[in-house]
């Protein structure tokens, strides 16, 4: 009798499809793909928003993103951030800012601070939620939003992916992003140039390849 089970055991175990590896089990066998290429845009800045998304912090302190502790590649673009930033005022381009976590308006790199009729709106990573974002840039007639900020796996993607979703196009320049790390950046560049919904209406580039 236990010969008969033995047997019958191993031959429904034989017979039993193999579970599928996951993407834990090969992760090392991933290969980074080739980087996506970086275009040159031009855009008309009376259809574009500049977006500058959790631009608080302060260089020594540990409070908001963007600082020396938590991203010190916020703060390393920051020079980069206020040359756009510059050609966009001079062109009358649309400026919305965001804050997070308990950030207030005061806490943006004082560099790149917004003006007085320049809106800011505080929301988790998806700046669009709970928030006037897109009346904003509907009364504006907004149709491209440049996406600039840190976490780029949490503001930049999700701002940026709500944003195309909604019809708009968006350019993101790659040195206008930041994260803790660079796995983090690279990933979401890949993203937001593969994602169903989300490539067909994204523009990866440098600042220097925008054209007003």
């Amino acid at each position: 009798m236990k010969t008969r089970f033995a047997a019958l055991l191993i031959s429904v175990v034989a017979s039993s499809p193999a579970v599928a590896a996951t993407v834990i089990d090969d992760w090392a066998n991933v290969k980074v793909p080739p980087p996506p290429e970086l275009k040159s845009v031009t855009i008309d800045p009376k259809s574009t928003a500049l977006l500058l998304l959790d631009f608080n912090g302060h260089e020594e302190a540990s409070s908001g993103p963007c600082n020396k502790a938590a991203k010190p590649r916020c703060l390393a673009s920051i020079p980069t951030i206020r040359e756009l930033l510059s050609k966009a005022r001079a062109k009358g381009m649309f400026v919305v800012y965001s804050l997070s976590g308990n950030g207030a308006p005061g806490d943006i790199q004082p560099e790149i601070a917004p003006a007085a009729d320049e809106p800011v709106v505080k929301s988790g990573p998806d700046k669009f939620l709970h928030t006037n974002l897109g009346d904003l840039l509907t009364q504006k007639g907004v149709k491209t939003v440049i996406v600039t900020g840190t976490a780029s796996e949490g503001a930049v993607l999700d701002t940026g992916t709500d944003a195309a979703l909604r019809g708009m196009n968006i350019i993101v320049p790659v040195d206008g992003m930041s994260s803790t790390e660079l796995y983090a950046e690279q990933y979401v560049a890949w993203h937001l140039t593969h994602a169903p919904g989300v490539a067909a209406k994204t523009t990866l580039t440098r600042t220097d390849m925008i054209g007003f």
